[in-house]
């Protein structure tokens, strides 16, 4: 059946490309994912057809089937629909679920909804177990939806260490899922994700070349080149940078591409925290690729870029290695960090108070990259991060110029399909259209002030010129 439906889809992916924008071939598409209870992917599919065109009559018959299949009723399926115009999947999730009737207690929980909903309230509290005993929940009720598993997976990570104990508890919770069948590939990388946590190293990379190959059978750019052909294990390109500018949106447009194929997450933080698990452990993460078979795998970490001494553990690795940095106007970065800080409740402080503190510490110091121990107790780098020139100067001390690519975030955005060209120039592979620009992990917040913009503005200037005479490039960020 799984072979049957790849062939299916590629079929009509072929079509696709003679007539790009016949909706049609998007509403079967559709159809077959449903039809196989894949409902990220009917979803995706929907979403697609969206961007090219925001009527929803030509997909509303599956997209209609798929929400009532998942619980909505009414005037949710209408918020849904219009969400998915310019949204993706868990971000659509969060903002409809988030107006929904709160759900007070786990007695509560009587469908998937219920349960994110009340998941989604104990991790703003902060109330890691009870989140996590919902969002299981969740998974249970509808273990083919990856937002439960990317939430979770997120909560464990980067939130909060339960007792070994309960992890264990998770980790068979998850074996006995995956034995049912019924789950997203992502489960796998939950899974991974969690062994490693115990040291369960061996089992780790199981799980995720399990998770890659799922990914490799439903993947519709495959084909029989690549499937017959002697595979080694390599890793093409990195996102080493920058946070909050774009690299979300960069490595979402570039998967799209037929010859990439991405690896099992798009952050792996190898080399700025991971390092010691080992090379086994990290290239488990990636596709093996066939030999001159003209098909590339990377990943996007944006904090490589200013992370202590990562750029000698990447050389010693893959120094042949291509690397991208996507720039952003520092003041705008750094006022995205600060926000994405506020809403993870990594920070209490006001704007103001935040970038004044920083700038404070930062104007004195003649390397602002070589800072004390104690600037970090207090300061999160909001300003540090936007010092690219010392950065880069360290990385290319290592590298030689001509494998990095160094983009403009503006630019991304602005003129995306000029922009994606230079990337695919750049990793020597075929131009490629795409569908459509969606902006991922963007966030929106109250306009600055103009004083404190002019402060920053002031003070990130000569910088700014440093990084312009460095590179031989203009940036002109005002």
């Amino acid at each position: 059946m799984e072979y049957q439906l790849k062939k299916l889809v590629n079929h009509y992916r072929k079509a696709l490309q003679i007539k790009p924008y016949n909706l049609a071939i998007y509403d079967k598409i559709a159809e077959l994912y449903y039809e196989q209870r894949e409902l990220d992917k009917t979803l995706e599919v929907c979403q697609e057809a969206l961007q090219i065109q925001p009527d929803l009559a030509s997909v509303s018959k599956v997209l209609n089937k798929m929400l009532q299949t998942l619980g909505f009723e009414g005037e949710e399926v209408t918020d849904f629909q219009n969400l998915l115009q310019s949204k993706l999947d868990y971000e659509s999730f969060h903002l409809l679920l988030s107006r929904s009737e709160t759900v007070k207690t786990a007695a509560d929980i009587k469908t998937w909804k219920d349960a994110i909903v009340l998941g989604y309230d104990l991790k703003e509290k902060k109330q890691w177990d009870e989140a996590i005993i919902a969002y299981i929940k969740a998974i249970e009720i509808e273990p083919s939806l990856s937002l439960p598993h990317f939430t979770l997976n997120y909560i464990i990570s980067y939130c909060f260490s339960p007792h070994p104990n309960k992890l264990e508890i998770i980790i068979a919770f998850y074996y006995q899922l995956i034995q049912g069948g019924l789950t997203s590939y992502y489960a796998y990388v939950v899974l991974g994700d969690i062994l490693t946590k115990q040291g369960k190293v061996v089992e780790a990379i199981l799980a995720y070349k399990t998770a890659i190959d799922k990914t490799i059978r439903f993947n519709q750019k495959i084909t029989n080149k690549y499937i017959n052909s002697r595979k080694i294990y390599d890793v093409n390109f990195l996102i080493i940078g920058m946070g909050k500018a774009g690299t979300s949106s960069l490595y979402y447009y570039l998967c799209q591409h037929p010859q990439i194929i991405p690896a099992s997450d798009k952050e792996l933080h190898f080399f700025n925290k991971k390092f010691d698990l080992g090379l086994d452990w990290y290239l488990a993460h990636f596709p093996p690729l066939p030999v001159g078979g003209g098909f590339l795998t990377g990943e996007a970490t944006p904090w490589y870029l200013g992370s202590y001494e990562v750029e000698k553990k990447v050389f010693q690795l893959f120094p042949k290695i291509k690397l991208i940095a996507i720039l952003r106007n520092p003041v705008d970065r750094a006022i995205s960090q600060y926000y994405m800080n506020l809403k993870l409740m990594k920070e209490h402080r006001s704007l103001e108070v935040a970038m004044t503190s920083e700038l404070e510490i930062l104007k004195g110091v003649e390397d602002p990259t070589k800072v004390s121990n104690k600037y970090w107790q207090t300061e999160k780098g909001y300003l540090w991060f936007g010092l690219y020139f010392y950065f880069l100067e360290k990385w290319m001390a290592v590298f030689p110029r001509e494998q990095f690519l160094i983009l403009r975030s503006e630019d991304l955005y602005n003129q995306t399909d000029k922009t994606m060209k230079q990337v695919y120039d750049f990793l020597e592979i075929t131009d490629y259209s795409l569908s459509a620009h969606p902006k991922v992990n963007s966030g929106f917040y109250s306009k600055t002030s103009n004083e404190l913009r002019q402060k920053l503005d002031d003070f990130f200037q000569p910088h700014n010129q440093k990084l312009e005479d460095y590179l031989g490039m203009k940036f002109n960020w005002k």
